[in-house]
């Protein structure tokens, strides 16, 4: 009985959706006819699909969070700066709408791990520090992009990918994205070509952050390719080997030193895991043949890293950088500057560097110096809190799976694993990178398996 019941409410389900659009539909053509607005069936067809979604996601709000990570790692310039800016945090407020009412509905446990927690303190600890920021406006945004990146990115990953499925699927959708990101630099090289010794800009991106997000996405790719499915498994393994070019090549043409190291001590991380050595071993006979062969491509890269001309060193100049931040912080040592406001205060310790010009606020590239000089000495105590915190929750759980004999994440704790040493090993000389999605998502990868659902199988494999 009750699961005629069942299909019967999603029989009624289904012809709700489809009425739904009828209708809508309908509405677009009459507005149309009525010339009401030129614009009136896009903004209907657009509420449609709103609407559509809305009630999808209801029922399924992990498709929610799919949809967002996309729109928050779709390359800038596709869609408008502002618009798209607006969309990221829209979605985010609607994913987490939309599994506020399922779990209303369901009443599973909610899962605060200690990364969350220390997080929210560190929020709290910055939110306090609004009573002795100069700057309010700058210190508001950077409290409010900090708390949405708990939301989404620790918050609602931790509670919705909670199965083995639902892991699938946020690889699938990190797929997605990164192979989104490979078609915009392959469409910017074949509409405006590419100048050697130039770096290659793709759309509205920063040169800075193409590699490191391309990065990112590699291992969701690699992941696809052992999975048990036999449906395309030598068709995903060619794609895996394309997208491993693609990644170097993009990488190298960016100039983002930051890139280049990230990639070099991941690739070289793969070598000591045997689920990625082979990996490991390809992409490095990929990079020295493509510099031997193809030396235009890794020219830009080389030339930053060796180039000490207008008196830059190999980090870029950034040791000035964290020389003035050094000593913003000797001033304000326990309490900062207050949240958003370094990239102000740091101005008068930097009157010696010509380069800083006329401009408002100057980014401390060193995400550790600029947490310190805003928010003290507890707010970095708690800031590294949760990292660490991240970092021994993805250590207990390969150890837990190792003594209980657990082999089916084998490949995500070598995949990850080697691209969180990769990853920091740039990370500490990144602008902005104490808020960027790239660490955020990090951090998530790493929190996950604590939150999986296991189920123990046979011959040791787990669901």
């Amino acid at each position: 009985m009750r699961t005629q019941f069942q299909s019967r409410q999603s029989t009624k389900w289904q012809w709700g959706v489809i009425l739904l659009a009828v209708v809508s539909a309908g509405v677009a053509g009459i507005s149309n006819l009525l010339n009401i607005s030129s614009f009136a069936p896009l903004i209907v067809f657009g509420f449609l699909i709103a609407i559509t979604a809305f009630l999808i996601w209801i029922k399924k709000p992990v498709f929610a969070l799919y949809a967002t990570l996309f729109c928050v790692f779709l390359p800038i310039g596709i869609i408008p700066t502002i618009f798209n800016s607006y969309l990221n945090r829209i979605m985010t407020l609607v994913s987490l709408g939309v599994w506020l009412i399922y779990e209303l509905k369901q009443r599973r446990t909610v899962v605060l791990s200690s990364t969350i927690i220390l997080m929210g303190v560190f929020l709290i600890w910055s939110f306090a520090s609004l009573s002795w920021a100069d700057k309010l406006s700058p210190a508001a945004v950077e409290l409010q992009t900090y708390t949405l990146r708990l939301i989404l990115f620790l918050f609602l990953i931790t509670n919705e990918i909670r199965t083995k499925k639902n892991l699938n699927g946020l690889m699938n959708i990190m797929v997605l994205c990164g192979w989104t990101l490979i078609l915009a630099g392959v469409g910017t090289i074949l509409t405006g070509g590419y100048t050697p010794g130039t770096r290659l800009k793709i759309l509205g991106m920063n040169e800075n952050s193409v590699g490191i997000l391309t990065l990112l996405t590699l291992p969701c790719v690699l992941w696809q390719t052992v999975q048990p499915s036999k449906h395309f498994r030598a068709l995903k393994k060619w794609l895996g080997v394309i997208f491993l070019i693609s990644t170097i090549v993009l990488a190298a043409l960016s100039g983002s030193r930051g890139s280049a190291i990230s990639l070099v001590v991941t690739l070289a991380a793969f070598l000591f895991l045997k689920p990625t050595r082979q990996w490991g071993k390809l992409g490095l006979i990929i990079l020295v043949i493509g510099v031997i062969a193809t030396p235009f491509i890794f020219s830009i890269t080389l030339q930053r890293f060796t180039d000490d001309a207008a008196g830059y060193t190999v980090l870029g100049g950034r040791e000035a950088l964290w020389e003035a931040a050094w000593n913003l912080i000797r001033v304000h040592p326990w309490f900062g500057v207050g949240i958003g406001n370094a990239p102000f205060s740091i101005k008068p310790y930097l009157v010696l560097l010509k380069s800083i010009g006329s401009r408002e606020s100057v980014s401390i590239h060193n995400p550790l110096l600029t947490v310190w000089a805003e928010t003290g000495i507890p707010g970095i105590v708690f800031f590294l809190s949760f990292l660490v915190s991240a970092v021994w929750s993805f250590l207990r759980q390969y150890l837990l799976h190792r003594k209980l004999g657990k082999t089916d994440l084998d490949l995500y704790f070598a995949l990850m694993g080697s691209l969180f040493v990769g990853f920091m090993a740039s990370w500490i000389k990144g602008g902005g990178m104490e808020t960027s999605f790239a660490y955020f998502l990090m951090l998530a990868y790493l929190i996950i398996p604590a939150s999986l659902e296991i189920t123990p199988l046979e011959n040791g494999r787990v669901e």
